[in-house]
């Protein structure tokens, strides 16, 4: 999920009208994921997600054009949560216009309604927490692909990670030291953060 080009020297290119289609491929293959991970935090599922994160990517092609992203006031993570933010609100009332109930994840609620956190604070907090999801997904899927991963790698990358069972739970389950079963979890987790912490660069 690393991308080629800096993100700010991706930024700048997609400011320029003549923009080629490769470098819009290239942004959204690295911020998709984030958008619809973000989206889910604000509580859109199945259709509404998938529409709200091709309308976020509609508003960033107009707002990058008219108002090219300026590192020096904001940082670009505040900036796409702008339009994340606007684009969820707008579905959202679309959604309990007709009557249908969102739920939000428990886990995001204290991120999205924090009254003492200033915006910027908020949406930097919320691109980190969409970003570890969004990279989740794709390392769990390249490491359930990789035929060097051993049964208790794969076995605790499952369990720990995408049922979120505890570690000593698991060990008591497969009768295996919980010191062994944390040390691979916390190897993964590496992984996992290093990749996190590429995608929030400035």
């Amino acid at each position: 999920m690393r991308p080629p080009d800096t993100p700010q020297t991706l930024l700048r290119r997609l400011a320029d009208p003549e923009a080629d289609q490769a470098q819009w491929s290239r942004f959204h293959a690295l911020y998709a994921p984030i958008v619809r991970a973000w989206l889910r935090l604000r509580g859109l599922r199945g259709d509404a997600l998938e529409e709200g994160t091709q309308d976020v990517f509609v508003r960033l092609v107009r707002v990058l054009r008219a108002n090219p992203h300026d590192p020096g006031r904001a940082r670009f993570r505040t900036y796409l949560g702008r339009v994340v933010h606007s684009v969820a609100c707008d579905r959202l009332r679309r959604i309990r216009a007709h009557g249908a109930e969102v739920a939000v994840p428990p886990e995001a609620c204290e991120l999205l309604l924090a009254p003492d956190l200033p915006i910027d604070e908020r949406l930097d907090i919320q691109f980190r927490f969409a970003a570890y999801e969004a990279v989740l997904r794709e390392l769990l899927r390249e490491l359930l692909r990789d035929p060097g991963l051993s049964p208790l790698q794969r076995t605790v990358l499952e369990s720990c990670f995408l049922r979120r069972e505890h570690p000593a739970d698991l060990a008591r389950r497969l009768r295996r030291l919980p010191n062994t079963i944390t040390q691979i979890k916390k190897r993964l987790s590496k992984r996992l953060q290093a990749r996190v912490d590429a995608l929030c660069e400035d």
